[in-house]
């Protein structure tokens, strides 16, 4: 199982001026028993922190929005640019008009759901 969550706050720069609602996103893996969140910070650096439901349940009142998907990862790939083609290619998603964080939202809400 693959949860990617969206939020509409990021430190970053060009997310602020770009992007419309949502700003960052990020994936969650499920390994055996326990949860890792793929925080994608840079290109070759990507934190592994490990999350519980309560955490999620945290996130969640702190605005951020969560899609559950029913199929494994494919691959990461640390050397993508930003943190929806890190998430675009653990999923398997190859649509390049997908760029940003509200974009691959939609796309996500309207074809896997």
């Amino acid at each position: 199982m693959v949860i990617v969550g969206f939020s509409d706050k990021t430190s970053k720069l060009m997310p602020r001026i770009i992007c419309r609602h949502f700003k960052h996103c990020v994936i969650i893996t499920k390994q055996n028993r326990s949860m890792v969140l793929h925080q994608f910070v840079r290109r070759n650096y990507v934190v592994h922190i490990a999350i519980t439901e309560r955490g999620i349940a945290q996130l969640k009142s702190h605005g951020w929005v969560f899609i559950f998907l029913h199929h494994a990862p494919q691959k990461f790939n640390t050397r993508a640019w930003t943190c929806v083609n890190y998430v675009k290619q653990s999923i398997g998603i190859k649509n390049l008009w997908i760029q940003t964080p509200d974009a691959l939202y939609k796309y996500l809400k309207k074809n896997l759901t």
